[in-house]
């Protein structure tokens, strides 16, 4: 199915699983993330997904337009949505708290820097890069694939529902927030360790090969309800 749609281009070419940033409307903004209060921990639809609009319920459509959209373009559209959506939804702030809009409010500095950050940018960029150094994506990702336990594979490919990868994500949130000492609430900026981003790595990796295992998992369910199977 992936290749009738993309051919020869891989799902981790720009073109596919970056093109979701690109697209600067309005009305998908809300598509990359979904606001749980980690008071909560639970994905409640009606709070935290007001008029569909959030990943959880983009991730739905997505898999949706991907089983029985008839066009070429509706298709290659919601494979490109549901790639980078999976992947932000396996991003903890992604599922963060509100309060500082999933750590987009919480100002950080890191190491000896001067410029400041902020912690949600800290887990989109900078935990992710030590990964890829020296690297290509596609051999960062093999290695990561290569390091995966079958009982940790088989676990995570039978959990192919998005509300619960929020709620684990959101879970994973309230313990990075825990173990800085902080709060989502807390707006004064916090230096964060220059080991911080190292100490980060095994979190990381866990987070990149869950998310991977269930998209695979999940574009096989997909082509196979489209295959009548």
């Amino acid at each position: 199915m992936v290749r009738d749609i993309a051919g020869d281009v891989p799902i981790s070419d720009r073109a596919i699983a970056t093109w979701a940033d690109a697209q600067r409307v309005r009305a998908t903004r809300p598509w990359h993330y979904v606001n749980i209060p980690m008071s909560s921990g639970r994905y409640d639809a009606h709070r935290d997904c007001p008029s569909g609009a959030c990943a959880v319920a983009a991730i739905e459509r997505a898999k949706g337009d991907l089983t029985a959209g008839s066009s070429a373009m509706q298709r290659g559209d919601a494979l490109r949505w549901l790639v980078h959506l999976v992947a932000d939804l396996h991003q903890p702030l992604h599922a963060g708290d509100p309060w500082d809009r999933g750590g987009n409010e919480f100002p950080v500095r890191i190491g000896r820097r001067r410029q400041p950050s902020n912690l949600h940018r800290v887990w989109d960029q900078d935990v992710v890069k030590p990964l890829l150094r020296h690297r290509t994506v596609v051999v960062a990702a093999r290695m990561l694939a290569d390091r995966i336990a079958p009982a940790d594979a088989g676990r995570w490919a039978t959990d192919l529902t998005p509300a619960s990868w929020a709620e684990q994500s959101s879970r994973e949130a309230a313990a990075i927030y825990a173990e800085l000492g902080r709060q989502p609430s807390d707006k004064t900026i916090l230096r964060l360790p220059p080991e911080y981003v190292a100490a980060q790595r095994e979190r990381v990796e866990v987070a990149l090969q869950r998310g991977g295992v269930r998209l695979a998992a999940l574009l096989n369910q997909i082509a196979g309800a489209r295959d009548g199977g």
